[in-house]
């Protein structure tokens, strides 16, 4: 009643033969873990980023639209009549502390031309603004422009 030790050996060689193999398989597995896991904080990063730069280019578009609108409030007075204008404006100084508009400024011009359609005298206006928003050492920037014609009275 001896227990059979050639079967007990060959299973023991057979161990001895495999001796390493689950290291190398779990290096594997580790690098390609690994591998994934920066890819991943890659595509987040970068996620992040762009949307850093599209609220910032919000931001910056808002800034063009006040300077447009700080023009036509100049030009098209209340009472309906038009003025013409050729002038340049910027931001003031206490644009910046508009809350959301921090380190955001604005550059907007308007040009007038008169022209005549159908023996009927107009005023041609071309706007345009230019924000600008600060964010680290990048500058975000949009530019709106917009034209109006405004008939002369006779």
């Amino acid at each position: 009643m001896c227990p059979n030790l050639s079967k007990t050996s060959s299973i023991n060689s057979h161990y001895a033969k495999q001796n390493g193999s689950m290291i190398v398989i779990a290096l594997f597995v580790i690098v390609v873990v690994s591998l994934l896991a920066a890819a991943l904080v890659k595509i987040v990063s970068a996620s992040s980023n762009s949307t850093i730069h599209q609220v910032y280019g919000v931001r910056a578009q808002q800034s063009a639209k006040a300077g447009i609108q700080s023009l036509l409030q100049n030009s098209f007075a209340v009472d309906g009549s038009a003025q013409s204008c050729n002038t340049s404006i910027v931001s003031p100084s206490s644009f910046s502390n508009v809350p959301g508009l921090t380190n955001c400024s604005y550059a907007a011009t308007c040009a007038t031309e008169t022209i005549s359609f159908a023996n009927v005298d107009r005023l041609y206006f071309k706007f345009t603004s230019t924000g600008s928003c600060l964010i680290n050492n990048n500058v975000v920037s949009r530019t709106l422009s917009v034209d109006a014609i405004q008939e002369l009275s006779p």
